[in-house]
């Protein structure tokens, strides 16, 4: 990838870092439903338009802020890098030998607002360990994947948003709708919509086994409008009532 107007803004970030704001956990029920709130299992770490950074910690619910100029998630097993709207890496696997993104971000969060040299310093080390992450990777190209992979790892990473539609996809992967739901049907088994439930449910059952959530919130963190359906689909699809998992 030609990824040299990402490694500029790199520079500028880590010579003068923007401000930084670490989101805390708020009550679920004044997440908006429009704004398609949402929870990660690992660190997401957005620029907004704005200038400002947003550090989220995992498994905390929040709103989505639409297209950023910067969206990197980073967990235990890798980075996902999206840069002025382009994946650059897309869940990329990296180890603890060499992936301390977790860790910086962990102490990133601990740093007090007003300690602003500490949170500067923590901050310029994130993104020196970003560019060590992305020239690393660079060096082991991405394996190609078929079309039918990427359009199931979209879904995966964009189950809660309640407007996406088959069109949103098919524009992403580069085909038409009728060509990608016949994709869907011959490696899947089933359309895309089926599957697009699919992984929402076992999504909500994720979040439900946790014991964090209430059966409504895990219904709003995974793309859910109506709850009285969220339980229905969930009773058919597993047998039993969400609220019967609920750890």
């Amino acid at each position: 990838m030609d990824g040299s107007d990402f490694y500029r803004r790199l520079e500028e970030w880590l010579a003068s870092p923007p401000p930084l704001t670490v989101v805390a956990e708020t009550e679920r029920s004044a997440l908006r439903a429009e704004f398609n709130p949402h929870v990660h299992a690992g660190w997401e770490l957005k620029l907004l338009g704005s200038g400002e950074l947003h550090l989220v910690p995992p498994g905390v619910a929040h709103e989505a802020t639409g297209i950023c100029p910067l969206s990197l998630e980073a967990g235990a097993g890798g980075m996902t890098l999206l840069f002025e709207g382009r994946f650059l890496f897309l869940n990329r696997p990296a180890g603890p030998r060499n992936n301390f993104l977790p860790e910086l971000f962990a102490l990133l969060a601990r740093i007090p607002a007003e300690e602003e040299r500490l949170r500067g310093q923590l901050l310029r080390a994130a993104f020196e360990a970003v560019r060590t992450l992305a020239r690393s990777f660079e060096s082991v190209p991405d394996a190609p994947e078929d079309r039918y992979t990427l359009a199931l790892d979209y879904l995966k990473r964009n189950y809660y948003k309640r407007e996406l539609g088959v069109e949103d996809l098919a524009a992403f992967i580069g085909v038409t709708p009728q060509y990608l739901n016949r994709l869907f049907r011959r490696n899947g088994g089933s359309g895309i919509r089926r599957q697009l439930i699919a992984i929402r449910l076992e999504k909500a059952r994720e979040l439900l086994e946790s014991g964090n959530y209430l059966v409504s919130d895990a219904a709003r963190l995974t793309g859910w409008s109506c709850p009285f359906y969220f339980c229905n689909s969930f009773k058919r699809y597993y047998g039993v009532p969400p609220v019967s998992v609920r750890g």
